[in-house]
């Protein structure tokens, strides 16, 4: 028989097999995870599938991650079961490292987010005129992630932010009992130490007479988590020579501070497709802060006619 023929025949012979029903392989730390059999976890193994789709899929994961966040160094670690259990949304883990990068303007040293536990889910689709469900997601996948940001990068970032920039570019100084006038801050410059207390510099101008001198003001409080937010507590501000934190403006500006800049960061406007905040801790270093985060993630319900 020629070569080409046996090739062809080994092919058919593979698919044949591919194409069986899947069997449950016992796993001692996941022991529900249906898997495919010794047999054909043999025959993948050896063929070379396992490895193609495993680095195709890292490859592909690491090219995506790398596009958003424009990481500097980034490592992606997929654990399979094989193949052919992947392609059906089967994994035993995923770790993923990254340094330098940026997310949604906010620049971050490090993060690494991996797996609690193995990947298995199917989507979930409904006919919505019989009510039937179809390919019920199976485990929600548990997910652990660890993020370290220097405070000098984000003082850097918030000066350059079009958002912020136009958040502070004209706000509404308070002067009890005569009104208020508007003035801009510039230059943010923010302070942490490992108790968390964060002091926060900026210099003040007028937007009414462009020709006075900047003033320097000071903000200062303690960063927390509240409610899966971000947010400054005990807010206190003053500018020298000009009022102090116990003063009637410094209180007045100081809620006008609140009031604007909380909360900080919001995890809650990333809970969707499924994505679930379970926990967040937070702990600092000088000028740095760490977060531990732990959520779920559940693939979304689909509907079809």
């Amino acid at each position: 028989m020629k070569k080409w023929a046996y090739n062809i025949l080994f092919i058919s012979v593979l698919g044949f097999y591919l194409s069986l029903p899947l069997y449950a392989k016992e796993d001692l730390e996941n022991p529900t995870i249906p898997t495919t059999s010794k047999l054909y976890y043999t025959i993948q193994k050896y063929t070379g599938f396992n490895t193609l789709i495993d680095f195709l899929t890292e490859s592909i994961l690491k090219t995506i991650i790398k596009h958003k966040t424009h990481a500097k160094t980034l490592d992606v670690d997929l654990k399979i079961y094989s193949g052919w259990d992947l392609i059906r949304k089967k994994a035993q883990s995923l770790q993923i490292k990254g340094n330098y990068l940026s997310i949604n303007g906010i620049p971050i040293d490090y993060i690494e987010l991996q797996t609690q536990g193995p990947i298995y889910f199917k989507k979930e689709i409904v006919n919505e005129q019989t009510g039937k469900k179809r390919n019920l997601v199976q485990m929600p996948v548990k997910l652990l992630a660890r993020v370290e940001i220097d405070l000098t990068s984000v003082s850097k970032a918030l000066n350059n932010l079009p958002k912020w920039q136009k958040v502070f570019k004209e706000l509404d100084l308070p002067i009890p009992p005569f009104g208020s006038t508007k003035v801009a801050l510039n230059n943010l410059n923010i302070n942490i130490n490992e108790m968390g207390s964060v002091t926060v510099s900026s210099s003040i101008t007028s937007t009414k007479n462009r020709n006075s001198a900047p003033l320097n003001l000071i903000f200062e409080g303690i960063l927390k988590i509240e409610n899966e937010r971000i947010i400054i507590s005990n807010l206190q501000s003053e500018v020298r020579d000009i009022f102090t934190k116990d003063s009637d403006i410094g209180k007045a500006f100081s809620k006008l501070l609140k009031d604007l800049i909380n909360p900080i960061f919001s995890f809650h406007k990333y809970e969707k497709k499924g994505l679930k905040i379970e926990h967040i801790d937070m702990s600092f270093k000088t000028n740095k802060l760490i977060l531990i985060i732990t959520s779920n993630l559940i693939p979304t319900t689909k509907k079809r006619n």
